[in-house]
């Protein structure tokens, strides 16, 4: 892919690089969010694959110090929110689906508009709730959504916790038999969101997500030299972080392959390395762009 001038130009220039980071992966997907599902996921994959790859070899400091300290500090939507608004998480959901459910939103004639916000660190749903737990009015809980086959709300929720898309994606499995596959995800995803935006009452409905993930297949991911991978495995297994306590890592994080930040060694980027027994395709809880950039989508009544 062609990497623009004015980008390179912003990341060198500008003292926050975040935004054009965001723009330019959103481009890549919303471009993309059109026609065939097969055909989006792998091109839309294949580009940020290659943009992603640019940015870790030009500036690896976005990794290591501006991604990982806007999951931490930035702001979440679920601060100060207008009166009469409804929160919609979407577990999993990734920039993939958010492109194409705000373009399938646009498309049945509802006035929404796309924003970003950040996973926590990790980039894990357990992270993720402690993160926003003091953002969240008075005592409310989410209203969870288990089932897209029965969807029972009220109307007048104001937050709601939908298992799906990441329940489908934990599902399929390197080596084994496809239980669901990326296109059935993001269908059933769609199902649930157009279905609760007709049941939901409010003004403003606010629907984001938790986390993103990365694909692990060949093609999507970034090799890890053969000396490195025994060491990532050993201490890492299949998950993405790790806390600093468990270990001294300081030679895998010289060596690019991993970040330490507010106490965790994180994975960078694509890196992944192959393990025995039960692993999944899509991960998170590391940091990189398909992780811990989420897409936020506003409707408004």
């Amino acid at each position: 892919m062609k990497i623009e001038n004015n980008f390179i130009k912003s990341l060198i220039k500008e003292d926050n690089p975040i935004p054009y980071v965001w723009q330019n992966l959103w481009s890549i997907w919303i471009r993309h969010a059109n026609g065939d599902l097969k055909d989006y996921y792998y091109r839309g994959e294949e580009e940020a694959f290659l943009f992603e790859d640019f940015l870790l070899k030009t500036y690896d400091e976005f990794f290591t110090r501006e991604l990982p300290k806007a999951c931490l500090n930035e702001p979440s939507p679920f601060q100060n929110p207008p009166a009469d608004t409804c929160f919609i998480v979407m577990d999993g959901m990734s920039i993939r689906e958010g492109a194409l459910i705000f373009k399938a939103l646009q498309k049945e004639g509802f006035a929404s508009k796309i924003n970003y916000s950040f996973s926590s660190v990790p980039s894990d749903t357990q992270s993720f709730r402690e993160k926003i737990k003091s953002d969240l009015a008075g005592s409310e809980k989410f209203v969870e959504i288990n089932n897209p086959k029965k969807i029972r709300v009220s109307g007048e929720e104001k937050y709601i916790w939908s298992y799906f898309p990441d329940v489908l994606l934990d599902k399929i499995q390197v080596g084994h038999t496809v239980v669901s596959d990326l296109e059935n995800m993001y269908k059933t995803s769609e199902k649930i969101v157009f279905e609760l935006l007709r049941e939901i009452n409010s003004k403003k409905i606010i629907i984001l997500s938790d986390h993103g993930y990365i694909r692990s297949e060949p093609g999507f991911s970034f090799s890890v030299p053969e000396d490195r991978k025994k060491k990532l495995r050993e201490i890492f297994g299949s998950s993405r972080f790790i806390t600093m306590d468990k270990a001294d890592l300081s030679e895998l994080v010289i060596g690019g392959y991993i970040a330490e930040f507010s106490g965790y060694y994180l994975v960078k980027s694509r890196y992944i390395w192959p393990v025995s027994g039960k692993y999944n395709i899509y991960l998170h809880g590391g940091i990189s762009l398909m992780e811990c950039f989420v897409p936020v989508i506003e409707v408004e009544r």
